[in-house]
């Protein structure tokens, strides 16, 4: 798969010197501490990080899986101007019902041009969002999961432990990563919504407190509780009324004591 002739793909590659210095196992953190300058993503840690279509950035090098908070890497590349030489007008149409709320609508311009091109990433993310609207959580994940997959084989690399996230597809990441806690799949579920956090482009914070809820019940249930409690934590910091967050930590409080 590749996104020519729509784009000429950059790729950037992060060092990560320095998260060596982040702990393995979290440390626990006061309530009423501040919320720290950095979050940790344990899924991706001591691993290179690699963004694909990284516009200007402000540092030649960043650590990502130590996030800085507040602090861009860059800019995202635009977007290309035409991503389908067949069926621009239809994504475009499908774009406008989207824009809309009419995810039925959207759905239906959308199923004859990913039958015709199911392969072409933006067409993927496309009827992958609108699936995902319409609640067809199945027939989504395998859409995102394509999509995925293809964009890690274009962007491969000769280094095992590299990771890649394509700043044009922050949001694929973490859908999937939705729809991999749906299925307790939870190691593929922390990898994917570390990715989309690493990403860090997009996001609200709304959107980052239900990472960070979901991150929890996924270390949790990997019996990783040491991290489960750090991502509680963070959740809590970022949202002192996170509900998932509080029922978690009280329990662990009250143990402690």
């Amino acid at each position: 798969m590749s996104h020519a002739p729509y784009v000429a793909a950059a790729l950037a590659l992060l060092a990560v010197a320095g998260c060596s210095a982040a702990p393995r196992t979290p440390k626990a953190i006061p309530r009423e501490t501040k919320a720290p300058h950095a979050l940790i993503l344990y899924a991706i840690l001591d691993r290179d990080v690699r963004l694909a279509h990284l516009g200007r950035t402000t540092s030649p090098t960043a650590a990502r899986t130590v996030l800085s908070a507040g602090r861009p890497v860059g800019d995202v590349q635009p977007l290309p101007v035409v991503v389908s030489d067949h069926h621009q007008a239809a994504l475009m149409e499908a774009e406008r019902l989207y824009a809309r709320q009419d995810y039925a609508a959207a759905l239906a311009v959308l199923e004859p041009v990913y039958r015709d091109e199911p392969k072409n990433p933006f067409v993927l993310e496309a009827y992958g969002r609108a699936l995902y609207r319409q609640r067809e959580r199945e027939r989504a994940f395998e859409v995102y999961r394509t999509l995925v997959d293809l964009l890690d084989a274009e962007w491969s690399t000769d280094a095992a432990k590299a990771v890649t996230i394509d700043l044009w597809f922050v949001d694929a990441y973490w859908k999937v990563g939705t729809l991999h806690i749906d299925r307790a799949e939870w190691e593929r579920a922390a990898f994917e919504i570390s990715r989309a956090l690493a990403g860090g482009f997009m996001w609200e914070p709304l959107a980052v407190d239900q990472a960070l809820s979901y991150l929890m019940r996924a270390y949790d249930q990997m019996d990783r509780h040491d991290v489960a409690r750090y991502y509680a934590e963070r959740a809590l910091e970022q949202n002192p009324k996170n509900p998932l967050a509080r029922r978690y930590l009280d329990p662990l409080s009250r143990d402690s004591k």
